[in-house]
């Protein structure tokens, strides 16, 4: 779904309870501005319901080598929101204006959710992810954007990951 304003947010969530992978935008500077309205009008979804959420991305704008940009600041994830609509959350993944670097803490909520869903280890999930990261980059270095591009090499490794893994050198 595109960016969320209205009541087709109620669509959203019905359809992520339900178990569809669902990625959408809207606009809040953090996971409390989001929480807000999602619950008040004209969205007003309950909290009960927004406990469906794994994660946010939340975006910046920011200065970097002197030019004005948009980055990713953080990946939030939303590991409760209470009846009272406050958030408990983890953010794994942080951007550092400083040094212009993303950094993973070790514990994320998600991976722990996904290594039980899955009946794998913590470490095997990192390793995998690791070489996701890795092929993205590569990716990325090559200029693989078009969105048919990225999706056949998705694709691609999904049915032999060795081979796409060896095709851009990710060890």
């Amino acid at each position: 779904m595109g960016e969320v304003r209205g009541k087709e947010a109620y669509v959203l969530f019905q359809g992520m309870a339900s178990g569809h992978s669902s990625i959408s935008t809207m606009h809040g500077d953090s996971v409390d501005t989001v929480i807000k309205r999602l619950e008040t009008p004209p969205i007003e979804l309950s909290p009960t319901l927004l406990n469906i959420l794994d994660c946010t991305c939340i975006m910046t704008h920011a200065i970097v080598n002197k030019k004005e940009t948009r980055k990713l600041k953080g990946i939030v994830e939303i590991v409760n929101v209470t009846p009272e609509g406050v958030a408990l959350t983890n953010t794994p993944f942080m951007w550092n204006p400083s040094d212009n670097q993303f950094y993973f803490k070790k514990n994320s909520k998600i991976f722990e959710k996904i290594a039980k869903r899955y009946g794998l280890k913590l470490p095997e999930l990192e390793l995998e992810f690791r070489k996701r990261v890795q092929l993205i980059y590569k990716m990325y270095q090559k200029k693989v954007f078009k969105f048919k591009e990225v999706q056949d090499v998705v694709t691609q490794y999904y049915k032999k990951p060795k081979e796409i893994l060896k095709k851009f050198k990710v060890e």
